[in-house]
């Protein structure tokens, strides 16, 4: 049972950790906020239950799911919640304000774990578990291991941001660095899983 609990963890943080769309759609949020690992967290519980959707969705009809065309269509609904936060963001940083409520936070790492089709893989460990009790925490790893990872990330981030004193100006650049990076990656997922 430990076993399976440590490897949900490494999962989900390996998962949390390794695409560039958790990174980018968390970074205009994160640039020059002190409260920044809020952030991340609510968007690791969003992306948490979302990815538990995930699982119950794959244990339930594992026979009869074609996860290429799943992941197509996963792909572009997470370019789309890449693309809010890029406007998020960029609107932000435009009015000076901290940015989206914390239900707002929650709601786009909810569409994050739910539409990313890497996930599927990651959780297929879960679906071969033989056990309840090893798929439980196995999944229940998964999503720890994920929230830590993205609200470290988050505070890493703002940081690193805020680091040597960087003047306003700086970070407001960064913040709409990281907005316009989140929009065209969004973009690109977006016609990627609608035209691929």
């Amino acid at each position: 049972m430990l076993i399976a609990a440590l490897a949900g963890i490494g999962a989900g943080a390996a998962h949390a950790l390794a695409g560039p769309d958790h990174v980018l759609s968390l970074a205009p949020l994160a640039v020059g906020r002190r409260d920044a690992w809020r952030v991340g967290l609510r968007w690791g519980l969003g992306h948490g239950a979302g990815t538990l959707c995930w699982a119950v969705a794959l244990l339930a009809s594992i026979s009869a799911t074609r996860l290429q065309g799943m992941d197509r269509w996963a792909e572009a609904a997470a370019g789309l919640a890449l693309v809010a936060m890029g406007i998020v963001g960029l609107r932000r940083r435009q009015a000076h304000e901290p940015g989206p409520a914390p239900r707002g936070i929650f709601v786009v790492g909810l569409v994050h774990g739910a539409s990313g089709g890497s996930a599927l893989l990651l959780l297929l460990p879960a679906v071969v578990a033989g056990s309840g009790i090893h798929t439980a925490n196995y999944l229940a790893g998964f999503v720890a291991g994920s929230t830590v990872a993205m609200t470290a990330l988050t505070a890493s981030l703002a940081r690193l941001s805020m680091a040597g004193g960087r003047s306003a100006r700086v970070m407001a650049r960064a913040g709409r660095m990281a907005s316009l990076a989140s929009l065209a990656l969004g973009a690109f997922w977006i016609g990627r899983g609608v035209v691929g």
